[in-house]
């Protein structure tokens, strides 16, 4: 009778010990505010995606016009919208892709891919279920999200070198459209304006 109470006592043990380790192991690979991945998760999912792939694209993704909406509306509204934004990423993804918070405002993903038509493909399709968010708790907003990405085969790719071309062309296309929303306002006169 102790030989198997001893036995129930170490097999609970072993699993209650394996089950925290699970939770911190998970809790260490998730950002606490949108529930996608953080950068950790972000490394181990690159590592697998260049042994599983023959190419991999990374994308950083700012969103357009963030500030503005904390400064109207306030910080914890700007909390809800990265939650949606996440959201919409999350469910964009596909088997293999990993969209992750890397903080603040700024999200990156990760596309095994074959191509870069077929990256540029799944970028589109990020950047439209972002911007298709029009409302958070009732409140209507704006949304958008400046991408860039880069992609290389998988035997040469550096994940901390895809990071910082992505980088850059993101906020060359968070240049583009911000210059052309500057374009669209100048060319709406006071009169068709009313």
């Amino acid at each position: 009778m102790l030989t198997y109470l001893a036995l129930t006592v170490t097999t609970i043990t072993t699993l209650t010990a394996g089950l925290s380790a699970l939770r911190l192991r998970r809790q260490l690979r998730t950002d606490p505010l949108t529930g996608l991945g953080n950068r950790l998760a972000l490394i181990e999912a690159f590592a697998r995606a260049r042994r599983r792939s023959p190419m991999v694209a990374v994308a950083i993704g700012d969103m357009n016009g963030f500030k503005a909406i904390n400064d109207t509306h306030g910080h914890r509204f700007g909390d809800r919208v990265l939650i949606e934004a996440a959201t919409r990423l999350q469910r964009t993804t596909r088997r293999g892709e990993l969209a992750v918070r890397l903080h603040g405002d700024e999200f990156a993903l990760l596309i095994p891919c074959t191509s870069t038509k077929q990256a540029t493909e799944r970028i589109n399709s990020y950047r439209a279920a972002v911007t298709a968010l029009d409302e958070v708790d009732g409140q209507p907003i704006t949304a958008s999200m400046a991408l860039g990405f880069m992609a290389a085969p998988s035997d040469s790719a550096d994940l901390s070198a895809l990071l910082a071309s992505a980088d850059d062309r993101m906020y060359g296309d968070k240049h583009n459209s911000t210059r052309k929303e500057e374009l669209e306002c100048k060319s709406i006169s006071p009169a068709k304006a009313s």
